[in-house]
C-alpha cells in the first residue's frame, strides 16, 4: 500500500504569491469622491386657457345676471 501523497507546494506558493500581490496593489489604490450641490431648473408649461375661459364665463354670467335684474326692475 502506498502512503498518501502530499500536495505539491507549487499551487500553494502561487496562491500565496497572488494574495500578496493583491494586498500590496490594494494599498496603492485611492478613491476620491466629489459632490456638488447644483441648482435644479424646472420648466413648467401650464395650460391656463381652460381656467381662463371658465373664469371669464363666470364673470360674464355674473354681469349678465346683474344686467337682467336691473332691466327687470
Amino acid at each position: 500500500m502506498k502512503p498518501p501523497e502530499t500536495p505539491s507546494p507549487k499551487p500553494m506558493l502561487a496562491a500565496a504569491t497572488l494574495a500578496l500581490l493583491a494586498l500590496s496593489a490594494s494599498g496603492c489604490l485611492s478613491v476620491r469622491t466629489h459632490s456638488t450641490f447644483d441648482p435644479i431648473y424646472l420648466n413648467l408649461d401650464i395650460n391656463l386657457k381652460v381656467q381662463l375661459q371658465q373664469e371669464l364665463a363666470d364673470i360674464f354670467s355674473e354681469i349678465d345676471a346683474a344686467s337682467s335684474t336691473v332691466t327687470e326692475q
